[in-house]
């Protein structure tokens, strides 16, 4: 049978409609992702969307209830193995494709035949399809709608969960009356166009005439303009049907106004009978009459459902019954009173994007009342439970993947790394007092709560290795300062340089005088550091590079990254520079092949394959020449006078040599390195490779002058001198 062209411009169109407001998983709305500055991995599991990661940020408002109970996240980390997530899209097709049959079909009914024009019934196919359509709908929602709710309770706290609830209310309608149209008014309809005998007779009646529709071996007759026409024989009319639009046993002379022919098509279809004034009148009985208004009433529910659809799709918020009645037990109450008493606290909030979206104190600061975090001296205060110290477990809650990636990191485990490399700083060389004030705050403390009260010397501490009190490291709020959490701010340079800056590790120095650096402080205010599209991409909206950039920001085809591990090829930080898996302190999971070729990637995007290979090249040559003329020399030379026992291994720093070693690798090596690397000359050479040369002439003589006067102490009791404790020991 052929296929009307209007037919194919009805599901056409009707699939662009479901495509646009459909609530698929797998897109993102555009305005969502302006309003964050994110990209598709911030809620999403792949890059390229699919299922929503454990705690899509999406959900804080339009989804799943803040914060997510750990019932939620076990069931959706279930349902995330790859056999789930191929069996939620099949299902998910098969949803789309029903909805789009279904809707097609109602639009294409109302558009371009009209629901008046099923008088005698409604034909076969459109039956089957009807109910093929519905139980499809059925079974996959019902499957879609156990993916994403979890308790009764979350169809009235949210936007999505009220649309959802609503929606679902919607299409039951549109069920019960499609099943009535299909089964009760059907039959009604064939009974009341065949007449009360329901045989067929050669008296032929506007009554009777819904008899002779050619289905079931009866004779196909239609009417036009008070005369009955016989087509049964007619090509065009096979099974009583013409084009999948008209069925014979009915009234035509309406329909022919909008035909593209007129009624010379019926010059040579025999005549059965002309009808008189009475008989021409087309039969609208009761059931009819109720089927066309079934017919508007599920046309109105189709667009009401795609008000809901399109209310989540967009971010329209509306006030939920239980979202209402819990809001003055949480947010609300913390803005009122701490606006009052720590004004600035609570502006830097409003101007952030967690208050754009609805994410409030309570949000972040909530915790259970008998938990090891609750702040006891707030709950004399307030009936409502707060955790003082919001650690990265709290923010994993919608930024899961940012938060595994950090908690890999070197950043993470910084503090540790510190004692495995300068474990003097806790055994001889300083006291409590100067670690908290210096080590500590870039490092971070071990927060010790006492009823739920940070004890003094381990709080306040925002160090990026800090160790918290429910067994997370780290703190995100060293880059991402509260209560703005701002993403710009993380990208620009300055977020960095409170922590690589000084003797040891002057990274914000050395990109000062770099090229980078350069072009930062001269432009860098133009730049557009929250593009729309959420993807900062160089040359567009940078010119130069950040230290986030290089090391954590989305480039080209590399996904963005919160593991500042990644993307290095030599561990500079070592006192023998080595590979970062090689690296004993914190040994990197990943090649260093892999990673040099993801900061190879980096680099093309603003300079050429030769440039980039010769910096690298270089940088090579940099660390062979540190190793082999400058480090290992003394490195040995240093060993045989441990050997010879003109030196003691402990206490470190008691002995002139020591400081002189420590200071050679740690401080000018480690400047010669850096510098090299981020192509700061005056580092590479005059703070780096030229001090070396001073530092080793230096050793070598004392080393002479040691061998000749024997062994000596001279800093045996410095001031700030830590006493009395042995390597790794806590201060209380």
């Amino acid at each position: 049978m052929k296929v009307s062209h209007r037919w194919f411009h009805a599901v056409f169109f009707a699939f662009l409609v479901l495509c646009i407001f459909s609530v698929c998983d797998l897109d993102a709305t555009e305005q969502y992702a302006r309003e964050t500055g994110k990209g598709c991995t911030f809620c999403h599991q792949e890059p390229t969307g699919g299922p929503l990661a454990t705690t899509g940020f999406a959900y804080i408002r339009n989804g799943y209830r803040y914060p997510i109970p750990e019932r939620i996240l076990d069931k959706t980390a279930s349902l995330t193995t790859p056999l789930h997530k191929t069996i939620r899209f099949i299902v998910g097709y098969i949803h789309l494709l029903a909805a789009v049959v279904f809707f097609g079909a109602i639009f294409y009914i109302h558009i371009f035949v009209r629901p008046t024009r099923f008088s005698g019934g409604i034909p076969t196919h459109e039956r089957i399809l009807g109910l093929s359509c519905m139980a499809a709908l059925i079974a996959t929602g019902i499957y879609l709608t156990w993916f994403r709710i979890d308790r009764w309770e979350q169809f009235f706290d949210n936007t999505f969960g009220f649309m959802l609830f609503i929606k679902i209310v919607l299409f039951a309608m549109m069920i019960i009356l499609g099943l009535t149209a299909v089964t009760f008014l059907h039959r009604k309809m064939r009974q009341e166009a065949a007449g009360s005998s329901g045989a067929l007779s050669g008296e032929i009646t506007g009554q009777t005439l819904g008899r002779y529709n050619g289905s079931e071996g009866n004779p196909a007759y239609v009417a036009v303009d008070s005369r009955v026409y016989d087509v049964t024989a007619s090509p065009k009319w096979r099974g009583g049907r013409h084009f999948g639009k008209h069925t014979a046993g009915a009234d035509l002379t309406a329909a022919l106004k909008g035909a593209p022919h007129g009624s010379e098509v019926f010059e040579n279809i025999p005549v059965v009978k002309d009808l008189q004034e009475g008989e021409a009148k087309d039969l609208k009985g009761t059931a009819h009459r109720i089927f066309v208004v079934f017919a508007y009433v599920n046309l109105a529910l189709v667009f009401l459902i795609l008000v809901c659809i399109s209310m989540w799709r967009w971010g329209f918020t509306v006030p939920t019954p239980i979202a209402a009645e819990e809001r003055p037990l949480s947010g609300t109450s913390c803005i009122e009173c701490h606006g009052k008493t720590k004004p600035a606290l609570v502006i830097d909030w409003k101007s952030s994007m967690h208050a754009k979206v609805g994410v409030d104190c309570y949000d972040c600061h909530r915790t259970d009342r008998e938990g090891p975090m609750v702040n006891t001296v707030h709950l004399s205060n307030s009936p409502v439970p707060v955790a003082t110290v919001v650690t990265p477990r709290r923010c994993a809650q919608c930024h899961p993947s940012q938060a595994e990636e950090f908690a890999r990191s070197k950043h993470a485990h910084t503090l540790e790394i510190m004692w495995k490399i300068d474990f003097w700083l806790k055994d001889g060389m300083n006291n409590a007092v100067e670690r908290n004030t210096g080590c500590y705050s870039c490092h971070g403390t071990e927060v010790t709560l006492v009823k739920g009260k940070p004890v003094a010397g381990s709080w306040p501490n925002v160090g990026i290795g800090r160790i918290n009190p429910d067994g997370s490291k780290g703190s995100c709020s060293s880059c991402h300062t509260r209560h703005r959490f701002s993403i710009a701010e993380a990208r620009k340079p300055e977020a960095c340089d409170q922590c690589h800056l000084g003797p040891d590790h002057p990274q914000i120095e050395i990109y000062n005088e770099s090229k980078h650096g350069t072009l930062y402080h001269a432009e860098g205010h133009q730049w557009t550091w929250t593009p729309e599209d959420s993807a900062w991409t160089a040359g567009r909206d940078f010119r130069a590079p950040t230290c986030a950039a290089c090391h954590m920001s989305g480039t080209g085809p590399l996904s963005p990254t919160h593991d500042v591990t990644e993307r290095i090829a030599w561990e500079t930080q070592a006192p023998l520079t080595i590979r970062p898996q090689d690296f004993a302190p914190f040994p990197a999971r990943t090649d260093w092949r892999t990673e040099r070729s993801k900061m190879e990637q980096v680099c093309l995007q603003c300079h050429s394959s030769s440039w980039t290979g010769s910096h690298f090249e270089n940088y090579d040559q940099v660390i062979e020449n540190y190793n082999e003329v400058y480090y290992r020399p003394v490195r040995k030379l240093m060993d045989s006078l441990y050997d010879q026992d003109l030196l003691t291994r402990r206490p470190f720093f008691d002995e002139e040599l020591e400081w002189e070693f420590y200071e050679f690798w740690h401080h000018e090596g480690r400047r010669a390195r850096m510098g090299a690397a981020m192509m700061a000359p005056d580092y590479a050479w005059w703070h780096g490779f030229y001090e070396l040369k001073h530092r080793y002439n230096a050793i070598v003589e004392k080393a002479e002058q040691l061998k000749k006067s024997g062994p000596s102490s001279l800093h045996d009791d410095f001031p700030g001198k830590y006493k009395g404790r042995s390597q790794g020991e806590k201060d209380q």
